[in-house]
């Protein structure tokens, strides 16, 4: 079992830390491939189709 990610109250966490922080568990347990570009993580199936999830800061 993995460990919770945590940081410490008030740093600076940014939308680029949260996709970094998914992309190892969508490679880990998704069959396909996963690329990071900024505030986005594109996931593709291995039959080509491809699905991003984007991370932003909701005020």
């Amino acid at each position: 079992m993995q460990n919770k990610i945590e940081w410490e109250e008030g740093a600076a966490v940014t939308a680029e830390d949260i996709i970094a922080s998914l992309k190892p568990l969508v490679d880990e347990y998704f069959v396909g491939s996963c690329k990071e570009a900024g505030e986005t993580l594109f996931y593709t199936l291995p039959d080509g189709r491809t699905f991003s999830l984007t991370a932003k800061q909701e005020n």
